[in-house]
């Protein structure tokens, strides 16, 4: 299971990255990624939404613990065009300071997380098996960022 301290280290690590690749990103906001049909802004527009996954899996959590059954499945591509569509008038510098936003609360969330939160065993939903909470704020937030930022490091280039 992924500690506090990892988790933290995770955001920490793709703030970094976001921040030397901030001159560039401002400076080619509208550039194509090589894959996909998104845009660097759009791509930042999904980092933005989901910069707060500590908050998101703890709540997660105590649905479930609760018996609430969770909301109605929608595809990823409903979820990604719903995020991509609520920031379209927002400008890259104004998503980069979402992220961070959402990173800083996301650092102080996990820093005040019970312990049984974080070690709570969650459904991966859409796949088969479950994963540690502490693990799905790991590889939900940090890891998922670093591949995006991974392609809009590659159209910037």
């Amino acid at each position: 299971m992924a500690t506090r301290d990892e988790v933290v280290a995770a955001i920490r690590a793709v703030d970094a990255r976001l921040d030397g690749l901030k001159p560039r990103i401002l400076a080619q906001g509208d550039a194509p990624l090589k894959e996909g049909t998104w845009r660097v802004r759009e791509a930042l527009s999904h980092l933005a939404a989901r910069a707060n996954g500590v908050d998101r899996v703890a709540q997660r959590v105590r649905d479930t613990q609760a018996g609430k059954a969770p909301a109605a499945p929608r595809t990823i591509d409903e979820i990604n065009a719903g995020q991509v569509a609520e920031r379209s008038s927002k400008s890259a510098a104004e998503l980069l300071d979402e992220i961070a936003r959402g990173h800083a609360a996301a650092m102080t969330a996990v820093g005040a997380l019970d312990q049984a939160i974080l070690d709570a065993m969650l459904p991966l939903g859409f796949r088969p098996g479950e994963s540690a909470a502490s693990d799905l704020m790991l590889g939900g937030g940090p890891r998922h960022d670093n591949t995006h930022i991974d392609q809009i490091e590659a159209a910037l280039s």
